[in-house]
C-alpha cells in the first residue's frame, strides 16, 4: 500500500538530506547502525542462515520523527525493551510478528505495528524477505500534537492498539500521507531548502495527527466528546484573523483549533455550520484565491512555483490539480493570459 521511492535506498539521498545509511552484511556493524538509529536493542538472527542478504538501512531524523526503511534479509529477533518513544513499524513486504505489552500482531503491508512507550515492546521474528517503513516518534511531540486536538493538555502517555488496518478508508487515509512524506523526503526537486524543511514539518505533524485520529487508543473517546456548543463567533473570528495575517503559513487543523482555544472537533463543526466547508478547505481555499491575484497581478518576471511556494503550496502537483478544479484552468495558463 505505501512504496518507497526507487532514490530512497541509496548513500546520495542520505547526503542530500543529511539522513544515514548503512549498506553491509556485517552483523555487528549493521547492529550498533540500528541501535545508534532507533533504541538501543538486544539483536539476534534465528532461523536456518545465520548471517544478514543485502542488508541495508536508510533513516532520516527529522523534527519530530525518524524515518528509516530497513531491511535485513535475515530471520531476526529484535528486543528493545520498553522504549521511550511512540513507534510504528509498516512492512512493505513480508511480515513481522511483534508484541508491546499484552498486544501482539502480525504487522503485514495491510497492518501496521504501533508501539506504545513504557510497554515492553518484543519483535519475536522479522522476516528475512521484510523490508519497512520503521517511523519512531518524538514522545513529547505526539502527545502536544493530541493536547491541540482535545483543546487541553494532556497528561500521560496515550496506549496505542498495536494493529493498524491499513485496508480502512482510515488506515489508507494515514498512508497516502506516509506517502506524501517518503516522496518529500527522497526527492532532491527544486524545493528551495526552506519551504522544504517547513513542508516536512507539516508532514510530520499531518502524519501524527492522522495516527490520532484514525487509530484506537486510550484517549479515542476524549477526541469524539470533545466537541462543544458550535455557537461560538468568537472562536472562528481568532481563526479568520490568523489566516489573514499570514494566510502562507503552515497551519494543522490543530494550530487554528489551539489559536482558536477550543478543540478539533468543535472547530470542524464551527466551519461547517457556518461556511459550509471544514478549516482546512477553508485554508486551502483562501490560499488558491491569493496564487491567483498574485498570478494576474504580480511582476512578470515571477513563476508558478514562486506564488505557490509564498502561499504554502509545497506540493507543485497537488497544487496544481486543486488550482484547476477551482478555476477550471491550469496556473501556468492564467500566469499566460496575464503576460500576454
Amino acid at each position: 500500500m505505501v512504496d518507497v521511492p526507487a532514490s530512497a535506498f541509496t548513500d546520495e539521498t542520505a547526503r542530500s538530506r543529511r539522513g544515514i545509511f548503512c549498506a553491509t552484511d556485517d552483523f555487528d556493524v549493521y547492529r550498533a547502525s540500528i541501535n545508534d538509529t532507533f533504541y538501543p536493542a538486544r539483536l539476534e538472527i534465528v532461523g536456518g542462515t545465520q548471517q544478514l542478504s543485502d542488508a541495508r538501512m536508510l533513516a532520516v531524523r527529522l523534527t519530530h520523527m525518524t524515518v528509516g526503511i530497513v531491511r535485513f534479509g535475515a530471520d531476526v529477533l529484535i528486543d528493545p525493551g520498553a522504549v521511550g518513544g511512540y513507534h510504528i513499524d509498516l512492512p512493505l513486504t513480508g511480515s513481522l510478528e511483534t508484541s508491546c505489552g499484552p498486544q501482539n500482531v502480525v504487522a503485514t503491508p495491510q497492518r501496521a505495528a504501533v508501539y506504545t512507550p513504557g510497554e515492553h515492546t518484543f519483535l519475536s521474528r522479522w522476516a528475512a524477505d521484510n523490508t519497512q517503513v520503521s517511523i519512531k516518534i518524538d514522545r513529547a511531540a505526539l502527545e502536544q500534537e493530541l493536547g491541540r486536538i482535545l483543546g487541553r493538555p494532556v497528561n500521560g502517555r496515550v496506549r496505542f492498539d498495536i494493529g493498524f488496518d491499513l485496508t480502512t478508508t482510515a488506515g489508507r487515509r494515514w498512508a497516502s500521507t506516509l506517502q506524501i512524506l517518503l516522496d518529500t523526503i527522497a526527492d532532491p526537486g527544486p524545493i528551495p531548502d526552506p519551504a522544504l524543511i517547513a513542508q516536512v514539518s507539516h508532514l510530520e505533524r499531518a502524519l501524527i495527527s492522522g495516527l490520532l485520529a484514525n487509530q484506537g487508543h486510550s484517549m479515542s473517546e476524549a477526541i469524539l466528546s470533545s466537541g462543544e456548543d458550535s455557537d461560538n463567533p468568537a472562536a472562528v473570528r481568532k481563526v479568520l484573523d490568523l489566516l489573514q495575517a499570514a494566510p502562507g503559513a503552515q497551519h494543522t487543523v490543530s494550530d487554528l483549533a489551539e489559536a482558536a482555544g477550543v478543540g478539533v472537533r468543535q472547530l470542524q463543526k464551527l466551519f461547517l455550520d457556518r461556511f459550509e466547508m471544514s478549516p482546512s478547505e477553508y485554508v486551502r481555499n483562501l490560499r488558491l484565491d491569493g496564487v491567483r491575484t498574485d498570478l494576474l497581478e504580480r511582476d512578470p518576471d515571477c513563476t508558478v512555483s514562486e506564488v505557490a511556494f509564498r502561499w504554502g503550496f509545497n506540493h507543485l502537483g497537488r497544487f496544481a490539480q486543486y488550482y484547476e478544479q477551482k478555476f477550471g484552468e491550469t496556473p501556468s495558463r492564467t500566469l499566460g493570459t496575464r503576460q500576454s
